[in-house]
């Protein structure tokens, strides 16, 4: 029987390669229990989705009012469950079969209203005391903060699809900015429309922080899904090979990073500290540094595949 949960478990994730230690020995075990539950029930992962967003505004309405500790450890636990929810929609999406790539971007949104409603609950009196000259700051921070999230999620992606080889699932690759507006010109209703359009921002995000050009992952991809099963398992072994080691330095600008520093800033009531020291300045020189190595390793990639990139 455990052998059975924990095979259940090992589904429900999307790689070990691509977690996270926090993700892997606490918010996918957490995530599973509430997934099974879940299913169990009939839910869908747009409501797990739904609940994380509602953990997220619990969190904030805490965190507007954190004068003392117990208050921010309370906004802390709400924090961390939206996370804990966060995880759970994608891991009922994969035991129970019904990932879809609108559900994608609904959790991506729900995500991105937990952020934007927790910065500025956490920024309010600062927003009084600062005036306008501090918005500015919440927002470009908030923006940083999207992109910076972004790029792990391209790159765990790239990961999943060129070195798992998770070819046929749509949720794994990277669509480009042209298909990204096909999406946009393809979509069946309004509020299918209004996603993809949120995603296609995410796109150009991407697009715009990667070293890895539109052009070289069209050819990597079209060789890829020309070769043999055997050709595959060589292709997949060399891109893990270059990419592995780089992903833990892209992880130190995701979700996670930002969390616990949100959480030990506010313990301290100086979440202006971690905006401007974090978002504003140390993630984004860790990407440019990142950047740099992943664009060496890609180019020795292009080298050992052979591919005229």
């Amino acid at each position: 029987m455990l052998a059975t949960i924990f095979k259940d478990f090992k589904n429900s994730i999307k790689s070990p390669d691509t977690e996270e230690k926090l993700d892997l020995f606490f918010y996918r075990p957490f995530g599973y229990i509430i997934a099974v539950s879940a299913n169990f029930l009939g839910m869908n992962p747009t409501m797990l989705s739904l609940m994380g967003l509602l953990s997220g505004i619990i969190a904030s309405y805490y965190f507007f009012y954190a004068d003392s500790f117990s208050v921010i450890l309370i906004a802390s636990l709400y924090f961390v469950l939206s996370g804990v929810f966060d995880s759970a929609d994608g891991q009922l999406a994969r035991i129970s079969n019904q990932s879809t790539s609108i559900g994608l971007i609904f959790d991506g949104v729900c995500d991105s209203l937990v952020t934007i409603i927790v910065y500025f609950t956490c920024s309010w009196n600062l927003l009084v005391e600062y005036n306008y000259y501090y918005l500015i700051v919440v927002c470009t921070a908030l923006y940083l903060h999207s992109c910076q999230c972004a790029i792990l999620d391209f790159y765990h992606r790239e990961y999943l699809y060129f070195g798992y080889g998770k070819i046929e699932e749509f949720t794994y690759w990277n669509p480009d900015i042209s298909e990204g507006e096909s999406l946009i010109q393809n979509s069946i209703s309004t509020k299918e429309k209004i996603l993809n359009i949120l995603r296609l921002s995410w796109i150009k995000k991407q697009q715009k922080m990667t070293t890895r050009s539109e052009g070289q992952r069209k050819v990597m991809r079209k060789h890829f899904l020309s070769i043999s099963s055997d050709e595959k398992k060589i292709f997949m072994n060399i891109y893990k090979k270059n990419n592995l080691w780089l992903l833990p330095f892209w992880r130190l600008v995701g979700v996670n990073a930002h969390t616990v520093l949100i959480i030990f800033f506010m313990l301290f009531k100086r979440f202006d500290i971690y905006l401007i020291m974090f978002d504003l300045v140390i993630f984004n020189l860790i990407i440019l540094i990142v950047g740099q190595m992943q664009k060496r390793a890609d180019q020795k990639l292009f080298s050992e595949l052979r591919l005229d990139v």
